[in-house]
């Protein structure tokens, strides 16, 4: 692993830039070069100042200051954001597994390790134990439900439990969370997916309680998700629709899609909750 000195000298480098290219009313030249040299540690407020001058973000920055590579936690907590459902069983044991390990080997890391309960819970929740999943990450909507304005990655881990909860706390949160949701929009585009599943979610838990909530919140899935052409919330959205109003036609729409993208895993599932 490199340091944030050779990062920066690296990346000035390949853009064929000067010391005194990235050097501004802030940084002088011979900053740029101890830094470079690691005679001096940036602060974060410096590493800004450059990384402004040569294009790059922070993120970057650091994927390059770690030889092109996602560190082992980045690696996990990105597998956890890519995980479409609860019934990869396969992965979410080897992401399981690779929080243990991770944890055993470092200091304590709140993050992983609510990761890890959020997945056991998952895996619970697919041999139909919801009160031992329920009770598994209790602790964790303890914590979080105290908090006014979520960071982006406690707002995937509300996502991942909000729906073990009454339909009450279901009703009550879920605005709340969608507004956090369109906060972050602008940041990371990636949140529309997860705003999608987040309505689609909601829509199947109210289906037989509340069918306006259901109504409305599979209308807006499916505008989004075919903004962002993700085909599977789009099916999911078109067979729940098709479930809620006994559109048999729309059912059917859903499943050539789900079978086009070969996605039959999901399409069982569907098949096997509602017919």
């Amino acid at each position: 692993m490199k340091t944030y000195g050779a990062a920066i000298r690296q990346v000035r480098k390949n853009k064929s830039l000067s010391q005194s290219d990235v050097s501004n009313n802030i940084l002088a030249r011979t900053t740029i070069s101890k830094i470079e040299n690691n005679n001096i540690t940036p602060t974060i407020t410096t590493v800004e100042s450059i990384i402004i001058k040569l294009d790059v973000t922070m993120d970057e920055l650091r994927y390059i200051k770690n030889n092109y590579q996602l560190s082992t936690r980045e690696e996990i907590i990105t597998d956890f954001f890519k995980l479409v459902s609860n019934t990869q069983t396969e992965l979410l044991m080897d992401i399981i597994s690779r929080c243990n390990i991770y944890t055993t080997n470092h200091s304590k890391d709140r993050l992983l390790e609510d990761i890890s309960i959020v997945l056991n819970a998952a895996l619970l929740l697919a041999n139909n134990e919801f009160e031992h999943a329920q009770e598994l990450v209790k602790p964790i909507w303890k914590r979080l439900e105290k908090i006014d304005h979520f960071s982006l990655i406690e707002i995937r881990l509300v996502c991942n439990i909000l729906f073990y909860f009454p339909l009450e706390v279901i009703e009550k949160f879920v605005p709340r969370l969608l507004t956090m949701i369109d906060k972050y929009q602008a940041l990371d585009k990636t949140l529309n997916s997860l705003k999608a599943a987040l309505l689609i979610n909601t829509a199947s838990i109210f289906m037989q309680s509340n069918s306006a909530i259901t109504t409305t919140s599979l209308n807006t899935a499916i505008v989004i998700a075919k903004d962002i052409n993700r085909f599977d919330l789009l099916a999911s959205a078109y067979y729940l629709q098709g479930v809620n109003t006994d559109d048999f036609n729309l059912i059917a729409k859903a499943k050539n899609i789900f079978l086009a993208i070969e996605k039959e895993d999901i399409l069982f599932q569907f098949e096997k909750e509602y017919l």
